[in-house]
């Protein structure tokens, strides 16, 4: 279970929160192919290097933009639930699939699905306590005893995900490949694509 870094745009910063991917994306949002083509790079030698290189800049373009590209599920830990309303990590939001409180053995109970909707069109959504409902409560766990199980990102395909977004991590990838490096922001060209997108708070 990673430690999030609070101060990255779009993290949570109201109580201990952490969020980890339990499922990665099946297909990563551009091909191989396609960067070999983008970066006109013949032969087949590095195509494992390649693929590498792609999930590498997905993974960095994803944290500097404070966003799940391709569809992913993704769970957020809480220490204690911090209100009516629950801002989610990594839009855009998908569906939620469950709430959870959980005990010192990981044991799961499942808070009611009918004591709260999701408000789909904010950017990131939210999780709000239906007015009269009691949010979920915990006394047997205070370490990451609240589980948020949700599914997250643009869609399924590369076609979901935005055409400048596409570009960009065609952008970064190739400096990885140019520099054998990651650097955690983007190269200067990549980073005018990515503005737009990137998830700040004001």
């Amino acid at each position: 279970m990673p430690i999030i870094d609070t101060s990255l745009p779009g993290n949570p910063t109201d109580g201990n929160r952490q969020f980890a991917v339990i499922t990665a994306p099946a297909l990563e949002p551009v091909t191989t192919a396609e960067l070999k083509t983008f970066g006109r790079i013949d032969g087949t030698d590095e195509d494992t290097l390649i693929a590498g290189f792609i999930t590498a800049a997905r993974n960095a373009c994803e944290n500097y933009l404070a966003r799940a590209l391709i569809k992913q599920k993704i769970r957020l830990y809480l220490d204690y639930w911090p209100g009516m309303e629950i801002e989610l990590p990594r839009p855009p939001l998908i569906s939620v699939e469950g709430i959870y409180t959980v005990d010192e053995d990981d044991v799961l109970t499942t808070y009611d699905s009918s004591y709260y909707y999701t408000v789909d069109n904010l950017d990131p959504a939210k999780i709000v306590i239906k007015n009269g409902s009691t949010p979920p409560s915990n006394t047997d766990r205070y370490t990451a005893g609240y589980w948020i199980d949700f599914w997250a990102g643009y869609g399924t395909a590369s076609t979901d995900v935005p055409a400048l977004i596409l570009e960009a991590l065609k952008l970064w990838t190739m400096q990885i490949y140019e520099q054998r490096t990651l650097t955690p922001d983007p190269p200067p060209d990549a980073r005018v694509l990515l503005q737009q997108y990137r998830l700040v708070r004001y």
